[in-house]
């Protein structure tokens, strides 16, 4: 036995004779099927998937102090579309608004889109905003 020969022995140690045990014979099984009897199983009709309900309504609300964050926020918290406008709120009470309804929809995967310098529209997750002009909503998802 040469050093080729017994270098390949310890490569491959096992047989292959395990292969030729699992052959199954195919000629044994019936192909017309006639030992069966066909029949259908029951079968569900397809249904449309439910998608999320339809905005029935928008609230506007005019804010013109921080106390009344509240209004506008339940109404969001519950899933509607708020347009905000700060249009009577001074600059310093605009600025604490403006910042309270960012976080409001960044907690609740929300947008938040500038209509006007002083009107906002804030998006709940289940709303969807085309739009079409140079500002992109900001998106916190």
């Amino acid at each position: 036995m040469g050093i080729f020969d017994r270098i390949t022995a310890k490569a491959m140690p096992y047989e292959d004779d395990y292969y030729d045990e699992d052959v199954v014979d195919y000629g044994e099984y019936d192909e017309t099927g006639e030992d069966y009897p066909e029949s259908e199983a029951p079968v569900s009709s397809i249904r449309p998937v439910s998608q999320a309900p339809e905005v029935a309504r928008i609230v506007t609300v005019w804010v013109a102090n921080y106390k009344e964050v509240r209004d506008f926020a339940v109404e969001f918290r519950n899933g509607l579309p708020v347009v905000l406008n700060l249009s009577q709120a001074d600059d310093a009470e605009r600025t604490r608004i403006v910042d309270f309804a960012v976080g409001l929809c960044f907690g609740l995967e929300g947008d938040f889109n500038r209509i006007s310098d002083d009107v906002f529209l804030l998006t709940p997750k289940s709303v969807k905003i085309d739009s079409h002009g140079s500002e992109a909503p900001h998106t916190f998802a």
